[in-house]
């Protein structure tokens, strides 16, 4: 009886050669899969960090130049930047936050205006809080514990004016039933540059520079001033563009757009 015969050298290699085929075809095909599914998920995290970055942007977009029932036009001579000034990879704006009714009421035999009653209780800023007196005609700008003070008295709050202000001479020129009180917002997005290239961050009101996101490639904005309503400012329609850095290897950045119009301004009715 003949012993079994086992696989012989050259089928024992032959098949060891085509085992190593075998795995290196599901190799590419594994390393394939890979690659794609983590440039998936890198462009997906690059979509989400544009949408948190054009939402941040958004909103103070719209209100930049928006100062109750005032605008530009009735800030005298101040050097604050109202509109958008924007660069390569600097966005700067201004606006004011919030809005509390002001109620004038002579206090002196002069019938001079001295301090002004807040219609509903003030936030808690901080000494140095950069505050905005608007009305339909003009907008002063305050600060807080310097030109004026918040007062508690016979169960009111008061916005005593500093003795000599230079706002006493100037309430005559205001429009007094549409006055307000606001705060003053001012940002300042800029893009980082050379450790911090591709972060933006932003600064606001003296306060340390906040990171919000990275990855970003430019940042742009683009304005078109829209026509004037009889009577009325004209509002600007801003293009907002924004260049996302893609995965290594690739040299293009991939483009967002956001259009929106800003609130400073009358709109016009069809």
């Amino acid at each position: 009886m003949s012993a079994p015969r086992g696989f012989s050298l050259v089928e024992l290699m032959l098949s060891m050669l085509l085992g190593l085929l075998l795995c290196g075809l599901l190799w590419q095909s594994l390393q394939a899969a890979l690659q794609s599914r983590s440039f998936a998920s890198a462009r997906l995290a690059s979509q989400q960090e544009a949408r948190f970055v054009l939402q941040q942007l958004a909103r103070d977009l719209r209100m930049a130049g928006s100062f109750a029932c005032a605008g530009p036009a009735q800030w005298p001579g101040s050097g604050t930047l109202l509109m958008p000034q924007a660069g390569e990879g600097v966005l700067s704006l201004s606006y004011g936050d919030g809005g509390i009714a002001l109620l004038a009421e002579p206090v002196d035999s002069s019938s001079q205006i001295s301090r002004l009653r807040l219609l509903q209780p003030a936030p808690a800023w901080p000494p140095g809080q950069f505050l905005l007196l608007a009305s339909c005609r003009r907008i002063d700008l305050l600060t807080l514990d310097t030109d004026v003070f918040l007062r508690q008295q016979d169960g009111s709050s008061w916005l005593q004016l500093a003795p000599g202000s230079p706002l006493l001479a100037h309430m005559a020129e205001h429009h007094l039933p549409s006055l307000e009180l606001l705060a003053l917002q001012q940002r300042h997005y800029r893009l980082g540059q050379g450790s911090t290239a591709g972060e933006l961050w932003l600064e606001q009101n003296g306060q340390p520079a906040l990171w919000l996101a990275s990855g970003i490639a430019s940042l742009q904005l683009l304005a078109e001033t829209l026509p004037a309503c009889p009577g009325g400012a004209p509002r600007q329609w801003w293009t907002l563009q924004l260049g996302m850095r893609q995965a290594s290897g690739s040299t293009t950045a991939t483009p967002y757009r956001l259009q929106l119009m800003s609130r400073a301004g009358s709109a016009c009715l069809a």
